[in-house]
């Protein structure tokens, strides 16, 4: 099943990769933004607290300078009431062919 997962890729494919990586974590993070906007209105102290996490690590994510862990996002997730599968709903990481 997970095969396909395992191979490194090979002539240029992982520049690819990285590119498509790059654009799913921006889209993430613009989802989980608006999310934050709308429930938070821009209180990122608020929001720090309730998701038991630092306010800086929140504010550097938001500015695209922080990648996010699974933890991570599953906790922000938790915190907005916003299932972690329904906001990865239509992100797709395309083939290299």
């Amino acid at each position: 099943m997970f095969d396909s997962f395992c191979k490194i890729p090979v002539n240029g494919s992982v520049a690819f990769l990285e590119k498509q990586l790059d654009r799913v974590k921006k889209e993430v993070t613009t989802r989980l933004r608006e999310l934050f906007m709308e429930q938070y209105q821009g209180n990122k102290l608020r929001f720090a607290k309730d998701a038991k996490y630092e306010e800086k690590a929140i504010r550097l994510l938001f500015d695209e300078g922080q990648g996010m862990t699974l933890n991570l996002l599953f906790k922000l997730c938790y915190t907005l009431n916003f299932s972690p599968s329904k906001l990865l709903e239509g992100i797709e990481i395309k083939k290299n062919d």
